[in-house]
């Protein structure tokens, strides 16, 4: 055998080996919350409860990924291994598909070495076996590349095809991807119109098709957003510059932020080790990429301004706070960003001094997610399995109920028939929209509607009674009505969730006016939801136990 391939084969052994063992290092952890809701919505009826749920609860996701998970579950089961195995199986197969695709616009070297970086980015391993749609977009996005590359290498219809496929795909699958579905043509087009008009004429006219075949799509998100926009509390907030800082980070550091599922901004220590692990490889692949922008030509220069344009779209929404900027929304780009930075670098650096970095980004990536991987577990549990944990060591069983301001709309670990029940009312989910009959009365709804959102907040903390008389009743009839003598109600407070139990005298004194309604609203409603709480619960129970552990502080009460 040729010593060079025998060094191939050896080189490509390693780079996969070590992909798929990095990748399995989280396959076996505890579910967090926004995979307990990916179960939550999967297990629902095929087809009917899944588009519900979507639609009256979710708000926000397209349904292709859960009806993979639904069949996914209905053969495999719903373990937190069995889920995580489907997310494997696309995060795996990114990083070979990686060098397919590079290899078809860069030498063999450039492929080797663009795979290498990919096996081994934190980010790209944490997020691979996720249970939720993000590995599958990546996969999707590397398939969609390919059949582009064919299609301008061959100009078959073969290739034509697949690719508007796997960009029909794209999108039904995860929501933001839609960047890349309405930015490709917009590039590659006006590539086309200036080089060939024949083919021009042929992928204008299947991106009109593609464009017919997305208007489920629009129509989705157009419901959604018109929801959205009633939401009496929202997520979204106002764009900062260090969470495009933090985005960079996670992108191309090989120390990401500890909380990579949403923007951060504290401060930076500027150490040694955070110079060499995050701003040495940010440097390198930043510089790669500029450069691989200014020097590229022809069809390569259309994918350069194609993911530069998809990244500035994005920072643009968060801006005008349509999405939020962080990491896990716009990982699709970062493979094909990693090809195209290997590059850029390989024009600018030569060949010696751009494999030592690669070699040295992939022993470092392969030492820092496996230290990583030590530490996930522990953040993980206590964000989410921790509350049963302790309702196991209190011996609450179904006769019980546990209440989660957060969490409780996807109750995973309380899931088997011996458990306790989970209040499911959940704050963040079920207080945003107006339309909801067990926090809303009908007038407030009406009211709401009619744009007076923050006086019907006000009013109802000034008021002598709950927030409405719909969430009365249906607290005090599932709760108080259903727990015997003598059994438990255990309140489970989300980290500062519990800053906000507040007597009621406390929070009227901090409000002024229906101004500080609009400028904290989302604090004011939840000091009102949790004081309604405690006192609909004094009504039947007595106070057994308070205490803090962990990440969240509990309250035991006992019916009398």
């Amino acid at each position: 055998m040729d010593r060079k391939v025998y060094f191939n084969i050896w080189t490509w052994l390693i780079i996969l080996g070590v992909a798929f063992g990095l990748r399995l290092l989280f396959v076996q952890y505890d579910i967090w919350y926004d995979e307990a809701c990916s179960w939550f919505t999967a297990i629902q009826s095929f087809p009917k409860g899944i588009i519900n749920n979507l639609l009256t609860l979710d708000l926000q996701h397209t349904p292709l990924y859960f009806f993979m998970l639904n069949l996914w579950i209905k053969l495999f089961g719903d373990s937190e291994i069995a889920m995580r195995c489907l997310s494997l199986i696309f995060g795996f197969a990114s990083v070979p598909m990686v060098y397919v695709v590079a290899k078809k616009i860069t030498s063999t070297l450039n492929a080797i070495l663009a795979t290498a970086v990919v096996a081994v980015a934190p980010l790209l391993v944490f997020f691979s076996v996720e249970i939720r749609m993000y590995p599958i977009a990546v996969f999707l996005i590397l398939l969609s590349l390919n059949y582009l590359i064919d299609f301008e290498q061959k100009g078959d219809k073969k290739s034509f095809v697949k690719l508007v496929i796997s960009n029909l795909l794209l999108p039904y699958t995860l929501v933001g991807t839609i960047f890349y579905n309405l930015t490709l043509p917009l590039c590659y087009g006006y590539y086309l119109f200036k080089s060939n008009r024949d083919k021009f004429s042929s992928y204008i006219k299947a991106f009109g098709v593609e464009f017919l075949c997305l208007i489920p799509y629009f129509v989705l998100i157009g419901y959604y957003a018109k929801m959205r926009s009633i939401f009496v509390i929202k997520h979204e907030g106002g764009f900062a510059f260090p969470e495009l800082v933090d985005l960079i980070r996670n992108f191309f550091g090989l120390d990401p932020v500890a909380n990579v599922y949403w923007p951060s901004t504290e401060p930076y220590n500027l150490t040694f080790v955070f110079c060499l692990f995050v701003v040495v490889p940010c440097v390198y692949f930043i510089y790669g990429y500029v450069q691989g922008f200014k020097n590229s030509k022809s069809f390569n220069e259309v994918l350069y301004v194609l993911f530069a344009l998809i990244l500035f779209e994005f920072v643009t929404t968060s801006i005008l706070e349509v999405n939020v900027l962080t990491s896990r929304y716009i990982l699709y780009v970062l493979p094909p960003v990693f090809i195209l930075s290997i590059m850029g670098l390989s024009d600018r650096i030569t060949k010696l001094h751009l494999k030592i970095f690669v070699v040295a980004f992939f022993i470092a990536g392969a030492c820092s997610t496996l230290m990583y991987s030590m530490e996930v577990p522990r953040y993980r549990t206590l964000s989410f399995k921790v509350v049963r944990t302790i309702a196991d060591e209190l011996k609450l069983d179904s006769r019980d109920i546990v209440i989660m301001p957060f969490g409780s709309d996807a109750p995973y670990y309380f899931k088997d028939k011996n458990s306790p029940r989970v209040f499911s009312f959940d704050f963040h989910k079920e207080a945003r929209n107006p339309h909801n009959q067990k926090f809303y009365d009908k007038k407030q709804t009406e009211e709401i509607l009619a744009g007076k959102r923050n006086q019907v907040v006000y009013d109802a903390v000034f008021s002598n009674a709950g927030f409405s008389d719909a969430h009365f009743e249906y607290f005090v009839n599932n709760v108080n009505g259903t727990v015997e003598k003598d059994r438990y109600v255990l309140m489970a407070l989300f980290a500062s969730d519990a800053d906000s139990l507040v007597p009621i005298q406390d929070l009227r004194k901090s409000i002024t006016s229906v101004q500080d309604i609009e400028d904290r609203r989302l604090e004011i409603l939840l000091k009102k939801y949790l004081f309604d709480i405690r006192a609909y619960l004094d009504f039947d129970f007595i106070l057994d136990k308070y205490w803090t552990k962990d990440n969240y502080t509990y309250i035991l009460l006992r019916r009398k």
